[in-house]
């Protein structure tokens, strides 16, 4: 790295300005330049500004430590959470005293993943708000890395349409001018696949998939390959090919079997009762989604209430209100133990719904239900409560404001379909 990165790389972490670096060594304009790489200085002059940085000039060889930081962000990948926190701590401490500019930016770079991966995304976007101050030094791996991860950022903040453009870019640094290992190119390409389903262009997702998939099957990677076959269970069953969506999730379940992974089943029987509720085969829906519920670990609050939530619909549409009475109270429950900022609208939904919706139902929908999930783009609850909001008004012989919610559902259901 260029010595005027370095400086300005270390002046903006230790938050000195230049003012404060080049007091009574340059002036701030010649400084500037440095950082810039507009002009040289003499050895003495660059001596001086690293000996206030507290860095050498001279970068040692300190290529164990990128080798280690690289392996931990493997770790990482691999959603390893012990061991990842135990290694982060150590960082934490070693990063600080080494003079390799380089090995610092990955650091940082791959603590913003770690953030990630803890779903801490007030720390991300302080760390994001960070690098964004010296990105302009980077070299084309870096580049990837933060393209990357901003995705996910952006995919955890569920701006999809936003993910997707950084994945893009990340993969074209990836086709112009890097190596990376064989993992790491099959976790990007799942990642697009994943957030283009979310956009609902379920080729382009199955195509992502699997390329992610060939390459774990190449390398005896089981668990992430069941989850592609999850994925491609998902993109067979936005398509109503459900007989290979059920056979991608049958595949991943046998794999999690072999693994002794309870978690991952749960994930897979609960897609398993979405399948089975799309086909109207209610009581076989209720049954997967009970199991996923048994598989789920204890600590899995949001998945359990997710699984609940597929319960309570499927009994709504059986009619049993009073199984929908029980859920929802099975659902407090695990909200008093964790509070869950999605689902509780859901919940209250059907809460209403239940017992007898009124014009309090018809204001909280209006006000607080449907603008959330316009506000998410989550056009599949956006949909379909828009459905169950004009049908409420048809019943009341308020045709107008059913007519605006049909409106407002074919409209979603078009954006979702692409159709124009």
């Amino acid at each position: 790295m260029d010595i005027g990165n370095r400086l300005r790389f270390y002046r903006i972490q230790q938050n000195m300005t230049q003012e404060d670096l080049a007091s009574g060594i340059i002036s701030i304009s010649y400084l500037s330049k440095i950082e810039n790489n507009q002009t040289s200085a003499s050895v003495e002059v660059l001596e001086m500004l690293c000996k206030r940085l507290g860095i050498k000039l001279i970068e040692e060889n300190e290529y164990s430590l990128l080798k280690d930081l690289h392996d931990w962000y493997y770790q990482i990948i691999n959603r390893n959470k012990e061991e990842v926190a135990r290694r982060y701590e150590k960082y934490v401490d070693v990063i600080q005293s080494t003079n390799d500019s380089s090995a610092y930016i990955h650091f940082v770079l791959f603590e913003l993943r770690y953030f990630l991966l803890q779903r801490d995304l007030e720390k991300a976007e302080e760390q994001l708000n960070k690098i964004n101050l010296f990105k302009d030094i980077f070299d084309d791996q870096m580049d990837y890395f933060y393209s990357k991860f901003v995705g996910l950022y952006h995919y955890m903040k569920n701006r999809f349409s936003t993910a997707k453009d950084f994945y893009k870019l990340a993969e074209r640094i990836l086709n112009k001018s890097i190596h990376i290992e064989r993992w790491e190119e099959a976790d990007l390409y799942y990642s697009i696949g994943l957030t283009y389903s979310q956009l609902g262009k379920m080729s382009l997702s199955n195509n992502y998939t699997h390329l992610a998939l060939a390459i774990y099957q190449s390398r005896y990677d089981l668990k992430r390959s069941a989850e592609c076959h999850v994925l491609l269970g998902i993109c067979y069953l936005r398509t109503e090919e459900y007989e290979l969506s059920e056979e991608n999730y049958l595949l991943a379940n046998k794999v999690a079997e072999s693994m002794n992974d309870s978690n991952l089943r749960g994930i897979i029987y609960h897609n398993l009762g979405y399948l089975y509720s799309l086909q109207g085969k209610h009581h076989q829906a209720i049954a997967e989604y009970q199991k996923s519920l048994k598989h789920k670990l204890d600590g899995n609050i949001d998945g359990k209430l997710i699984s609940i939530h597929g319960i309570i619909t499927e009994y709504y549409s059986l009619g049993e209100y009073n199984s929908c009475e029980s859920w929802l109270q099975e659902a407090r429950k695990l909200q008093e133990e964790n509070e869950y900022r999605d689902y509780n609208v859901h919940f209250e939904i059907y809460n209403y719904l239940i017992n007898n919706p009124s014009e309090e139902f018809e204001k909280y929908m209006q006000d607080v239900a449907l603008p959330l999930f316009e506000k998410r783009e989550n056009l599949q609850y956006l949909i379909k409560y828009s459905e169950i909001l004009g049908a409420y008004f048809e019943t009341k012989f308020k045709y107008k404001s059913a007519n605006r919610y049909y409106t407002k559902a074919i409209k979603a259901l078009k954006k979702q379909n692409y159709i124009y």
